[in-house]
């Protein structure tokens, strides 16, 4: 077990992880090359999406990026432009065989929920570089508008290379020091170096009270984690003397824009 040392640092904010790119090297896909199938469905806070999967069924990789004119049944569907409710996509190559989705979301919450769905059916797509690729088999449904996002793949931001999870007693009295075990885990087959020293955050939410503080990692005990390694670190937090008998969340991050991140529960006494 790697010892608790006090060392405390500035209380760290995260900042905003920098997104990871998709590559979009690959030239423009003609519409023969494209199939259209139906995606997933999803619903949230009074939003249904409905997910367009485009398949590369070509030999070579191309690039499917901006948004298709869409017909159904020779009538223009005209959905508000700039991606959905439920977030927006990012272009990519389309390897073969590979997929790319567009989404479509619609409202459901107009006229207290009393407006029929209309079925969109016997869809074009006409490709923004031209070429029209058709999905007699693919619908998509309108209640309260239409919002579309661009062709790509969901955003992506990088992964944290090590893994946590918290060890926590049932109880702890207030006015005490929360004593408990953190695992670090390396599920990579690359060493992961601890220079210089990361910092971590411990974070405490309970009625009426919320108790934040950064601390450095014991780096001189332990200052690499081998590949597929597992490291136990002893922590603790002084927990105030205003903390209210009750059930309290622990929370518990590394000091950089992915984490990794951890939490459990913990029962407060006196």
């Amino acid at each position: 077990m790697v010892p608790w040392v006090n060392r405390p640092l500035p209380l760290y904010n995260a900042p905003e992880p920098k997104l990871v790119v998709y590559p979009t090297t690959a030239p423009l896909c003609g519409a023969a090359r494209l199939r259209v199938s139906q995606g997933r469905t999803a619903v949230g806070l009074g939003n249904r999406l409905e997910e367009l999967v485009f398949t590369n069924v070509g030999a070579r990789a191309c690039l499917l990026r901006g948004h298709p004119t869409i017909t159904a049944g020779g009538r223009t569907v005209h959905p508000q432009l700039g991606g959905t409710y439920f977030g927006r996509l990012l272009p990519a190559d389309l390897a073969p065989g590979r997929h790319v989705f567009l989404d479509l979301a619609t409202s459901t919450g107009c006229d207290n929920g009393r407006r029929m769905p209309l079925h969109d059916r016997r869809l074009v797509f006409t490709l923004p570089q031209g070429g029209r690729v058709r999905a007699e088999h693919v619908s998509i449904t309108e209640v309260c508008g239409l919002s579309m996002s661009d062709f790509g793949l969901p955003e992506r931001y990088p992964e944290p290379r090590l893994r946590a999870r918290l060890q926590l007693p049932a109880a702890v009295r207030a006015d005490t020091t929360l004593r408990y075990t953190l695992t670090l885990s390396n599920p990579t087959a690359t060493k992961v170096v601890l220079r210089p020293c990361p910092g971590y955050t411990e974070s405490v939410y309970a009625s009426g009270l919320v108790v934040r503080r950064s601390f450095a990692l014991d780096c001189d005990s332990v200052h690499v984690i081998a590949a597929r390694a597992v490291v136990r670190y002893a922590m603790q937090l002084e927990l105030p003397r205003r903390a209210q008998p009750g059930i309290a969340k622990l929370g518990w991050s590394l000091n950089t824009p992915v984490g990794p991140y951890a939490g459990g529960v913990v029962h407060i006494t006196r």
